[in-house]
This record gives structure tokens, C-alpha cells and sequence, in this order.
């Protein structure tokens, strides 16, 4: 769990540590590598700078890894592997098998988890209630930064709050109809560093 920091921290810079994080309940990824094997998934979730595989890993798992230039690590045994706390895991397929099991994983772990797919090909588990608009109101309090001042993008459902709290928030062109139905505007660019650099001169550059 990332500490909280005093504002001292922040403003000092004394620290890297975020603000503020939630992580999944213990048992959860053990129990989504048993959905996994069932329905023929893949899984992932993460470990410092490495992503780890459940499974051999699958072509969503190294697009995952191409983009965020995370190397893939399988682990013989990923029950026994993962007894730390995580704060995503995520199961992995065409786009026609997540959205079939979509609301029988959603409906499982309801009660421990919030679970959406971000891509067509990723069904992403989370912690309940992970609002990144309250992350934001709570640096942006201390930095002294009104929220008319920010630029948030995103692409998946757990950005939504962040895009719509923010001054101007931007959805990324291969974020699902509801993401984009909640921007003020939406890239042309799918890739992140692309998309960034449209909005910035778009915006910022005139």
C-alpha cells in the first residue's frame, strides 16, 4: 500500500511515493488464474517494472508489453507466485470471448473487485470503488492547482472520472464509445505519446 504523504513531501519533492492507491484483496488473483484456466484466458498482472504471466503469454500480453515496454516474465507457478498485493490483474482474449464472460467475472467478484474490459481484448480486474478524480482533487488541493487547469487522457472505463472531472479531458481514439462519450474531445491518435503531442499542439501550441 503506497504511503500518504504529508504535504511538506510533495511540495519538497522529498519523495516519489504516490499519493494514494488501492490493492485487490489477496486472494483474488489466485482465484482468477483458476477463471483463466477455465475459460481459456489469458492472465496478467504486474510486479515492479515486469509484467507477469499466469500463462504463456498470449499476443494481448506482448502487445501490452510492446507498449509499455515492460518485459514479460512466466512464472511456473503464478498461485504461489503472486502472495503480494497487486492493484490489477487482468485476463486476456479476443474481444468475442471477454465480452461473453465479462458478467459472470463481474458478477463473481462484485462483492471484492470492480471489473470492465479497457480494451476489447483485456478484462481488467480493480480494486472497488478506484475513483481517479478523487486522486486528483486531493494532489491538485495540495499543489494549489485548480481542476480548470487540467488535462486528463484516457482510454479505459477507470479513467472516466479523472476525464470528467478535468478541466479539459481527452479520450484517446481506441477508448470504447462511453469513455468518449464523457470527453471534451477525442484524439486522432490511438498511441498514448501520439495522442499527448495532438492535444499539446492543438491546445497549447497556437
Amino acid at each position: 500500500m503506497c504511503s500518504h504523504l504529508t504535504e511538506q513531501e510533495l511540495l519538497t519533492g522529498k519523495t516519489k511515493e504516490c499519493i494514494y492507491s488501492k490493492e485487490l484483496p489477496i486472494g483474488i488473483p489466485k482465484k482468477l488464474y483458476d477463471d483463466a484456466m477455465h475459460y481459456g484466458t489469458g492472465l496478467m498482472t504486474y510486479e515492479g517494472d515486469s509484467i507477469i504471466s499466469a500463462k504463456i503469454p498470449d499476443e494481448y500480453i506482448m502487445i501490452e508489453s510492446r507498449i509499455t515496454t515492460l518485459p514479460v516474465i512466466k512464472k511456473p507457478d503464478f498461485k504461489s507466485y503472486v502472495n503480494f498485493p497487486v492493484n490489477k490483474c487482468i485476463l486476456t482474449a479476443d474481444g468475442e470471448l471477454l465480452e461473453s464472460i465479462e458478467p459472470v467475472i463481474a458478477e463473481k467478484y462484485q462483492l471484492e473487485a470492480q471489473v470492465f474490459r479497457s480494451e476489447p481484448y483485456f478484462l481488467e480486474v480493480l480494486p472497488k470503488n478506484v475513483d481517479k478524480a478523487y486522486c486528483l482533487e486531493r494532489l491538485l488541493k495540495i499543489l494549489g492547482i485548480e481542476r480548470e487547469e487540467m488535462v486528463c487522457c484516457g482510454d479505459g472505463f477507470n479513467d472516466i472520472s479523472m476525464i470528467q472531472y478535468a478541466g479539459l479531458g481527452v479520450a484517446m481514439a481506441n477508448a470504447q464509445e462511453k469513455v468518449k462519450d464523457v470527453a471534451d474531445y477525442i484524439t486522432i491518435n490511438s498511441n498514448d505519446e501520439d495522442g499527448i503531442a495532438e492535444v499539446i499542439e492543438k491546445f497549447f501550441l497556437k
